[in-house]
């Protein structure tokens, strides 16, 4: 389930936009030209409306014309040399031919790439759909500002609930998301593992119901006897080899754990302190200097000042804001 890892839920959308031509500021343009200049000029940094969320790592939204090009499909050089000699398909030998063009993909209008990382415990549907809630609730005006050129966007979505109903329904599948605050690694004692002995009788029982059945059942009475025993062998094995590939091949789909710390007001936590104390350390590095009493003394009370100032514990606050470049 790659749109769910690691405690992030990881939403990707394609939402299809508007080729009607409309006129804003008395002037008649494209949706999707209106759009750029407005994605352009959308707030950034503490800011951008997904700012507001407290749950949002990342957003971006991108506008994508059409595919990309990426050159004919390069035949077998040495079928090119013999294609006239060879009785092969007229289909095949056009592609062969240089000067004959090949077909190519083209989407049937510009789309808006909506794409959001946002924590969560389970990564359901519910999750999804009140991350998309809280986050039109928090920015309405300036999200109906991005998807008003969006094809259908003024017709169906009223409220927060039709909002989150018209996002999803342009949902695609994540299939490789990035997620890093697992920064050694996952701990083996912390993954799921496949234990051995289950798929081993797991696939027994299997392959002994399944042999059964093909012997007893499926084979007719004159083929009972060795040939039939080796059918019975030969597919209770293929039934059990595929029972036990999709067995793995499902449980390969189970997410990572979540990682200690790492939700979005645990990281700008770390952001804060990261900072402040680069700081501390600059500004005690020359007043400690010495090794008398008295400097380890100030460098311990400045040191119980940086904590009781900047509460290390307390993920609510003082911190670093959503949106926010520091170093």
């Amino acid at each position: 389930m790659p749109t769910f890892d690691s405690g992030a839920y990881f939403l990707t959308t394609l939402i299809p936009v508007s080729t009607t031509t409309i006129v804003e500021d008395g002037v008649p343009t494209s949706p999707v030209h209106a759009l750029r200049k407005h994605l352009s000029l959308m707030p950034r940094g503490e800011r951008s409306p997904f700012a507001t969320n407290t749950t949002n790592h990342f957003a971006r939204l991108v506008v994508i014309d059409d595919v990309a090009y990426n050159g004919r499909e390069q035949p077998n050089t040495l079928l090119v040399a013999a294609s006239p000699e060879l009785p092969i398909d007229q289909k095949y030998k056009d592609m062969l031919n240089p000067v004959v063009s090949q077909p190519q993909d083209h989407l049937s209008c510009p789309f808006l790439f909506f794409s959001a990382d946002f924590d969560s415990k389970t990564g359901s549907d519910a999750e999804r759909d009140a991350y998309l809630r809280d986050l039109w609730t928090q920015s309405e005006a300036e999200l109906r500002k991005v998807f008003k050129y969006c094809l259908g966007f003024e017709a169906r979505v009223r409220d927060a609930a039709s909002f989150a109903k018209y996002v999803a329904d342009c949902q695609i599948e994540t299939t490789m998301p990035f997620h890093d605050y697992w920064a050694h690694g996952v701990p083996a004692d912390k993954l799921p593992n496949v234990s051995l002995k289950t798929v081993g009788l797991g696939g027994l029982a299997i392959f002994a119901v399944a042999a059964a059945l093909v012997y007893f059942w499926l084979l007719p009475h004159f083929l009972h006897g060795f040939i039939g025993a080796l059918l019975a062998i030969a597919s209770g094995v293929g039934v059990a080899g595929l029972a036990i590939y999709l067995y793995i091949l499902d449980f390969g789909k189970k997410p990572f754990p979540a990682a200690p710390d790492s939700t979005l007001p645990d990281v700008l936590k770390a952001l804060y302190l990261r900072r402040e104390f680069t700081r501390f350390a600059i500004d005690q590095q020359f007043d400690a200097a010495g090794s008398d009493p008295a400097s380890a003394q100030r460098l311990y009370d400045a040191f119980k000042a940086f904590i009781d100032a900047n509460k290390p514990g307390d993920v609510e606050g003082p911190t670093q804001k959503p949106g926010a470049i520091g170093i």
